[in-house]
């Protein structure tokens, strides 16, 4: 028979356990850590696409699985996530490889083909401080405007003091620099036989130097922050390029898109770039209005509201400095019109330096 002793050890051992646990979620929580990885355009092992969906407002990323290598889109705020999105594409090019091979009724050849590219649709960190873990195998890839930023030490510690004392995002102690091994403008193309994984250059948006990446056979579009889902966008670290923004998504419309999948928020169709639009039209009417009045910025971001949004998240906290760039953004003149120079490298994909597709990988 059980002691009274014993039993209270046991209850203690229960409740430490039960706040160790609790400890865990809420850090998750905090830190924006967690995610679900769904996948796009078709059901688990019958589809070379998955969206990483953030808890609540935590940042989206992408896995792109083909039978040359897996692809990674934003790998997360800090390197434990970076680290779970890497081992989570493994273990989808796994499936992916395996149903492959089972469909042609042959054993693999080899084991499945690791992380070939990384892509940051951002340099801003919640989208690229997971870069350091792929390193090792994967090349990175960003517009040149930011990569410049990624290589910027001042911007980077920045970023990071940031994500820390604002976000009290945990695991940033092992947070290294992680700059682009590849950079372009205008287009580039990695070719596989599963899929065309274009990055797009959408030039100065929300930050300097934004991208996004489009599937044309899958039909997919990863949007990244130019497009957010129930989310005032984050005003630090902005340009004052909004009507840059809206000229970008309304291109972006224009694509065959089925699946869009916002920097922040649940994936959705391709209203969620016409959402987008219409909250920045709003924002810009409602700015050039208080100017039109003679407010100053200080009176206008303290006027201006926008009622059809005001369920979003940060609304009250965010929105007086999106006003206040908006504001000083319509004080300069409209950008000049350019030609398209959209360009696109379009080569086939080639493992990075050092690596061979598949062979290395052999099964021994």
């Amino acid at each position: 028979m059980r002691n009274q002793g014993t039993t209270r050890s046991i209850s203690r051992a229960v409740v430490r356990s039960a706040k160790l646990v609790l400890l865990v979620l809420v850090l998750a929580g905090l830190g924006g850590c967690t995610y679900t990885v769904q996948p796009v355009g078709g059901v688990e092992g019958q589809t070379s696409v998955y969206a990483a969906i953030g808890k609540d407002g935590a940042p989206n990323s992408g896995i792109v699985v083909t039978q040359l290598g897996a692809v990674v889109i934003d790998p997360g705020l800090n390197p434990d996530v970076g680290g779970r999105l890497r081992d989570d594409a493994l273990l989808k090019s796994r499936v992916f490889w395996d149903n492959l091979w089972r469909r042609r009724n042959e054993k693999p050849p080899t084991l499945p083909p690791p992380v070939l590219y990384v892509i940051n649709t951002t340099y801003r960190s919640s989208h690229s401080f997971g870069n350091q873990e792929f390193l090792e195998r994967a090349e990175i890839i960003a517009t040149e405007r930011a990569g410049k930023q990624l290589a910027n030490i001042d911007t980077v510690r920045k970023m990071r003091q940031i994500l820390s004392d604002e976000f009290k995002v945990p695991g940033l102690e092992r947070h290294q620099m992680a700059e682009p091994t590849l950079t372009f403008e205008g287009t580039m193309t990695i070719k596989t036989p599963e899929a065309e994984i274009k990055c797009i250059s959408a030039g100065d948006c929300v930050g300097e130097g934004d991208a996004v990446v489009f599937l044309p056979q899958q039909k997919v579009l990863f949007a990244g922050d130019l497009v957010l889902v129930g989310f005032m966008p984050y005003p630090g670290g902005r340009t004052r390029t909004v009507r840059n923004w809206i000229k970008a998504l309304k291109r972006f419309q224009e694509l065959d898109v089925r699946d869009v999948i916002p920097g922040h928020g649940e994936m959705g169709g391709k209203e969620l770039i016409q959402k987008q639009i219409d909250f920045l039209t709003a924002l810009v009417l409602e700015v050039s209005m208080a100017k039109k009045k003679g407010l100053s910025v200080e009176d206008a971001m303290k006027q201006v509201k926008l009622p059809n949004y005001a369920n979003w998240s940060n609304y009250d906290k965010w929105l007086p400095e999106n006003v206040r760039i908006v504001y000083e953004e319509l004080g300069q003149a409209a950008p000049r019109e350019k030609d398209d120079q959209t360009t696109d490298a379009g080569g086939s994909m080639a493992a990075p330096n050092g690596v061979k597709p598949a062979d290395p990988y052999t099964d021994r």
